[in-house]
């Protein structure tokens, strides 16, 4: 093994050196946290905004709100979130509702006995 001896001088320009390298990489380590971090919070924006789309979306399927464009239910659940309202909440009530809003269909009117089908099938065909 070779040993080699640094005179007093070079060490000294070397240690002088030290100070600013370190500054120079703790500068660059912080602008890397500051970015990841802002990188961070736009993919989770994203992800968001995913969810945001596929509820919207889940709710045109059921035919939920059929009366607003997919651009006004997505708006409605990003005020809502952003009033607090959980993400999570609004997709369980929205799996939970029926497809077309099957359970309103009782009160429509149909024909036969009584104004709607609940009515009529109360009454059992003795209303003529």
């Amino acid at each position: 093994m070779s040993t080699q001896k640094i005179s007093a001088a070079k060490a000294a320009a070397v240690y002088a050196e030290v100070p600013g390298v370190l500054l120079k990489l703790a500068s660059e380590r912080d602008k890397l946290r500051a970015e990841n971090r802002s990188l961070r919070e736009k993919v989770a924006e994203y992800a968001r905004g995913e969810r945001i789309d596929k509820i919207a979306r889940s709710m045109h399927e059921k035919g939920i709100d059929v009366a607003s464009s997919m651009e006004d239910k997505v708006e409605r659940i990003k005020e809502a979130a952003s009033r607090g309202k959980s993400l999570d909440v609004i997709e369980e009530a929205i799996e939970m509702t029926a497809p077309d809003g099957g359970f309103a269909k009782l009160a429509e009117d149909v024909p036969g006995n009584g104004g709607d089908q609940l009515t009529a099938y109360l009454l059992g065909g003795i209303s003529e």
